[in-house]
């Protein structure tokens, strides 16, 4: 060992002056300028053509030491490069000699420079090799220092045994916590067991209960069937509400106040076409059936009345061609609706008659329903509902609504030119808002059992007119009407309220009616005795005073003006 720290001592005494000397052999650069005789400079001239390359002067060798071993210089110290030999004077060459020699000469030096860099890069790697093993020489002596002392040995030894032991003592109890862990998971285990027996045989049971239980529901559910069965024979066919039936007729006429208002936003051409309505020979016929002189001047007279007429004319075409009373079913030829009609005649005829001889103490109900008048309509209810799953009806249907669609259209393009720009696509959208909604209305209608009216013109009873003279004209509007009516005015285009601000005349009278632009819709009762109203008309009127705005702030209570001794005015409502 001592040997060996005394040479790695050595080579590490050798080491710094070495690498100067592989520092200080790195080549020098100079540049002189070959046409002048100045100095020598480490800038390039201006002239790459006139460049000379200068090796620098010789450098002596760093002093030897004596004390180092000569095999260790030679595997440090890179060889030195030989100093040049002398060449032949320069003067006596032509240029290309002189080029030549260049060339060989700047060869030789760029060999020279890579052996340098080879050499410097080694001794680089064995200045670290030495590092490396001078840290390992540390190591070593501290080792050898530390086992030469007994007592620090022996202490290590006594240390390292008694972590050991401690460590013993610790895998023991950690053994023990094991063991008492175990038995407690094989006792868990027992009584899960148990509790598994146990739950698999209430299991078996409950199997075993359910499988009677679901047979027992089997049979249950067969009588039900069959009660069921046995009550819907006794029971009359799916009647459609009333409420369904008041909905869809609302919407119907909502969709069509709605596709006036989005087709015809300008009606400036209408005046000129009623005016010539009565002598233009391409007047549609059923604009003659429905418009007469008086919608004519009234639209003269209110500009804002022209929409009004557009509703009023679908609404009457409709009616007449789909949804009126006497219509058996909308798309049913004629054949097939008088053999239907002579079914229901002959069915009348029937002896003995339905509904005689029950006593109510026997069906505590009303005998109304098993009359042959309910029968009728029953069967007729169950009848087109059967007719109208046959696709050769829908088709029929289907094409007969194009056909009043089309008829609809044609008259409404001739009031409103601007219409027919619209081709084919107009009278789509038109068949697919009013008159789709209109068949289905119709078809529901007469699937009910009940029995629906439809009062085209202005409804009117003695109650309305009593009290109020002896008028007889039927298109006098009294103010009790506007909890009738859906009162709509003319010139305004709002609906009259109870609060709305009118000239009310002695007799009650408010205005005239104009046009019916929402039939009532009734229910017919049994027995024939009136009907119930479950959709409200709705009627334009013409009033004898235009409609005033209501006061506002103090001026409200001017008609409370008797409070303070004044004369009390006229009630107004």
């Amino acid at each position: 060992m001592p040997d060996t720290d005394i040479e790695l001592g050595q080579s590490s005494s050798m080491s710094k002056p070495e690498h100067q000397y592989a520092e200080s052999c790195e080549p020098e650069f100079f540049y002189r300028d070959a046409n002048t005789t100045k100095g020598m400079t480490d800038h390039p001239p201006s002239s790459p053509s006139s460049w000379v390359h200068v090796l620098p002067e010789e450098k002596d060798d760093p002093p030897k030491d004596s004390s180092k071993d000569e095999s260790s210089t030679k595997s440090v110290i890179p060889p030195r490069a030989q100093k040049p030999q002398s060449r032949p004077s320069t003067d006596d060459m032509d240029p290309k000699h002189l080029k030549a020699e260049h060339r060989n000469l700047r060869k030789e030096y760029e060999d020279t420079r890579n052996e340098l860099r080879s050499a410097w890069r080694e001794n680089r790697e064995q200045s670290l090799e030495l590092r490396d093993l001078k840290k390992q020489n540390a190591h070593l002596k501290e080792s050898i220092r530390t086992s030469s002392d007994p007592k620090s040995y022996k202490d290590q030894i006594m240390s390292e045994r008694r972590k050991f032991y401690e460590h013993v003592d610790m895998l023991d109890d950690h053994i023990a916590h094991l063991k008492h862990q175990l038995e407690k998971t094989k006792l868990h285990m027992d009584q899960l067991t148990f509790q598994t027996r146990e739950a698999n045989e209430e299991k078996a049971a409950y199997e075993t209960k359910l499988q009677n239980l679901q047979k027992q529901n089997a049979r249950l559910n067969e009588d039900l069937t069959e009660c069921r069965d046995d009550i819907l024979r006794l029971q009359p066919p799916s009647q459609i509400p009333d409420s369904k039936i008041a909905e869809e007729y609302s919407s119907l006429y909502q969709q069509i106040a709605s596709w006036v208002d989005d087709e015809a936003e300008d009606t400036q051409s209408m005046e000129a076409r009623l005016a010539d309505l009565a002598t233009d020979k391409e007047t549609p016929e059923l604009l003659k059936a429905y418009l007469d002189r008086d919608l004519i001047r009234l639209t003269k007279k209110y500009s804002d009345a022209e929409p009004l007429v557009l509703r009023y004319i679908i609404q009457l075409h409709l009616h007449r061609i789909i949804l009126a009373d006497d219509i058996y079913l909308f798309g049913l030829d004629e054949h097939n609706i008088t053999m239907l009609r002579s079914i229901e005649h002959a069915m009348e005829a029937l002896e003995p008659k339905r509904g005689q001889n029950i006593h109510p103490s026997i069906i505590p109900i009303s005998t109304d329903m098993f009359t042959d008048t309910l029968t009728i309509q029953r069967w007729r209810s169950e009848t087109l509902q059967a007719l109208s799953k046959i696709d050769g009806f829908q088709s029929e249907q289907q094409g007969q609504a194009t056909i009043v669609s089309k008829d609809l259209w044609a008259a409404l393009t001739y009031l409103l030119p601007e219409l027919a720009t619209d081709g084919e696509s107009g009278w789509k959208r038109l068949h697919e808002t009013v008159t789709t909604p209109a068949v289905q209305l119709a078809t529901n209608m007469r699937f009910s059992t009940s029995c629906y009216r439809i009062i085209a013109h202005l409804p009117r009873n003695s109650s309305s007119s009593s009290g109020h003279g002896n008028n007889n004209n039927n298109n006098v509007i009294y103010h009790p009407d506007i909890q009738r009516f859906t009162i709509l005015d003319v010139a305004t285009q709002k609906v009259l309220r109870q609060d709305s601000v009118l000239k009310v005349a002695e007799d009650g009278r408010i205005g005239e009616h104009v046009m019916v632009l929402q039939p009532l819709l009734l229910r017919m009762q049994r027995d024939s005795h009136g009907g119930i109203a479950l959709c409200k008309p709705t009627v334009a009127v013409k009033l004898d005073e235009p409609m005033a705005k209501k006061a506002k702030g103090v001026r409200a209570l001017g008609a409370l003006s008797s409070w303070f001794g004044g004369e009390q005015e006229p009630a107004r409502s």
